[in-house]
């Protein structure tokens, strides 16, 4: 018997006197499908499709441990462990604080990943610009990552810019840093998707797919049975997705800003410290680009940079530091919404009180009242608008304020 599994497979096919259409449609397996491999122009058959194969041509049981073990030494080799450097995780902050509930889930989900045929956990974290998913996602990652003994690994999806990264682009990166050579990797992303799932089933892998754009981007990425981790950060919701947890990041405690506020410029000035926390809105892009305008400022008292964000109309304009910019972070997930959704999202702005429910959003656009709900689904699946109990949502302060500004900007431009 040949030694190849090409060759092996048209062997046993012509004994058992079938065409190649004729074992297509008992196996299954297309007959291009099947053409390539006895070409040997596929050389890396997944485990199913032998089987189904083996099965249609009624394989003797002797010949079957040869047909199988063909098929596997075809298959890439690759490394046991992800080789250092390959997707690796970026740096954490030295001075992050708090989120120990969110921690402690990410560690039980760690810890709830079992070999096959257990299906591995995926964990989303969503929540709005600026909450720290990233943050809280690299952190988990450096103190849990040492139980994964194929290693961690890191991608940017880059959801948020104008083209993100498709999924066939990202599966390839990963089974590249997972040793596969170039011409080892398959064409097709449905083939790809497959080799990477099967090289998960046996590899306790963490892997944090990082700025997700939408479900489509990460759906095929989702792992199969094994005892691997997925933890999945966006500013979408990602409802679509199936039997995954959910982990939605929202501001900090009061306690626990004013703590990371003081581990940033050092232990002073308390009530001013926790009056920019409160004005940051406790959030942790916008408390680091105080802390890092307070330290670069060192002349600055914390009560002159709690005097200069009172002002509501500046606030946003005194919350950068370099390239961060809190507004801009806001921007980007304002980029993604409707026209309609954009529109709403500026009224609603106006809203009194500090929530409102969907009849008085619809005050705000009667033009369009039937698609009202569709414009609020749309901005909590961003997280531009928080949903409460009873059907009632609410702003958070600073979005609030970039609202009105894109009010202020955009709606008077129009011609009137």
């Amino acid at each position: 018997m040949s030694d190849t599994f090409g060759r092996q497979l048209r062997e046993h096919r012509h004994t058992a006197g079938l065409t190649m259409e004729q074992l297509a449609e008992r196996s299954g397996v297309s007959a291009r499908a099947i053409s390539d491999m006895e070409r040997e122009r596929s050389v890396a058959p997944q485990r199913r499709t032998v089987q189904a194969l083996a099965e249609a041509l009624a394989l003797p049981e002797a010949d079957q441990p040869a047909f199988l073990a063909a098929a596997r030494a075809g298959r890439p080799k690759v490394t046991a462990a992800v080789p250092a450097g390959c997707c690796a995780l970026p740096r954490p902050v030295p001075d992050f604080t708090g989120r120990a509930r969110e921690l402690a889930q990410l560690s039980r989900m760690a810890s709830s990943a079992q070999p096959a045929p257990a299906l591995a956990p995926v964990m989303t974290v969503s929540g709005t610009a600026g909450a720290g998913k990233t943050t809280l996602a690299v952190q988990a990652a450096h103190l849990i990552g040492t139980d994964f003994t194929g290693g961690t690994l890191f991608v940017d999806l880059r959801g948020m810019d104008t083209r993100p990264a498709g999924a066939a682009e990202t599966l390839a990166r990963l089974l590249s840093a997972f040793g596969l050579r170039d011409d080892e990797i398959p064409v097709d992303e449905t083939d790809r998707a497959g080799m990477y799932r099967e090289l998960l089933q046996h590899r306790r892998v963490l892997m944090v797919l990082d700025n997700v754009a939408d479900e489509s981007q990460v759906r095929p990425l989702l792992p199969g049975p094994g005892p691997s981790l997925t933890v999945i950060t966006s500013r979408r919701l990602l409802a679509g997705l199936e039997g995954v947890h959910r982990l939605n990041l929202t501001q900090m405690p009061a306690g626990d800003a004013a703590t990371l506020l003081r581990r940033i410029i050092g232990d002073r000035e308390r009530e001013a410290i926790g009056e920019v926390a409160e004005l940051c809105g406790r959030l942790p892009l916008a408390l680091r680009i105080a802390g890092n305008r307070l330290m670069s400022r060192p002349q600055w008292t914390v009560r002159h940079l709690a005097d200069r964000l009172s002002d509501e109309h500046r606030r946003l304009d005194q919350l950068i530091a370099g390239d961060l910019r809190i507004a801009a972070a806001f921007s980007l997930s304002y980029t993604q919404l409707s026209p309609q959704a954009r529109r709403l999202f500026h009224r609603l702005s106006l809203a009194p009180g500090a929530d409102f429910d969907a009849r008085c959003a619809g005050a705000f656009d009667p033009a369009d009242p039937e698609s009202i709900e569709d414009a609020l689904d749309e901005l909590v699946e961003l997280s531009l608008l928080q949903a409460h109990v009873d059907g009632r949502y609410r702003f958070h302060n600073l979005i609030r304020l970039f609202a009105r500004e894109r009010l202020a900007e955009e709606e008077a431009a129009e011609p009137r």
